[in-house]
């Protein structure tokens, strides 16, 4: 009995040492289109359109539209979202399947609320837009080569329109890709 569990020990063993010793082969998709969906917890959120230039460089769009019906009486608003960005993933940092990348990301966001003048009582609408660069950090972990699943943190971000910067860690983006 004692040599079973010695012989059982050692196979374990084994077949655990060579399951992390072995390199699995990239599953990154190459020059082929993706689509998906993406939620921040700032600014974006809705569809993604992705193509990947090669395994380490995807570039690709967010576009998000949301309309929020308000509250009795106070109106409603239109939110929308048009982000082009560049993803380049860092493949000495690569373990297994998850890919660490950056990302950075020029975005155009327009808010339209309506709201009430005090003065005429009359409904009116104004419209905010917003421009920025931002530039992410994350990882992301490819099951199958067609399917990505990533999530990452904001590290920098520089508003252009009203003028401001923030360093450090800002807000998440979740999201999963579908290439075709």
């Amino acid at each position: 009995m004692k040599k079973f569990f010695v012989v059982l020990s050692t196979i374990l063993l084994f077949s655990f040492s060579f399951t992390f010793s072995q390199e699995t082969k990239p599953r990154v998709p190459s020059q082929i289109w993706g689509i998906g969906a993406e939620l921040q917890t700032q600014d974006v959120f809705g569809g993604t359109l992705a193509y990947a230039i090669n395994p380490d460089m995807h570039i690709g769009l967010n576009f998000g539209l949301l309309f929020d019906g308000g509250s009795e009486g106070s109106g409603s608003s239109t939110y929308l979202t048009f982000g082009p960005y560049f993803k380049y993933f860092l493949p000495q940092m690569r373990m297994r399947s998850f890919y660490p990348f950056i990302k950075a990301q020029f975005l155009v966001s327009t808010e339209s609320i309506s709201y009430k003048d005090p003065y005429t009582q009359k409904t009116k609408r104004t419209t905010n837009t917003e421009t920025k660069l931002i530039g992410f950090f994350g990882s992301e972990w490819f099951p199958v080569s067609s399917l990505g699943i990533y999530g990452g943190i904001r590290v920098i971000e520089l508003n252009i329109d009203p003028v401001q910067i923030k360093l450090g860690i800002g807000a998440a983006t979740i999201g999963i890709e579908w290439f075709l």
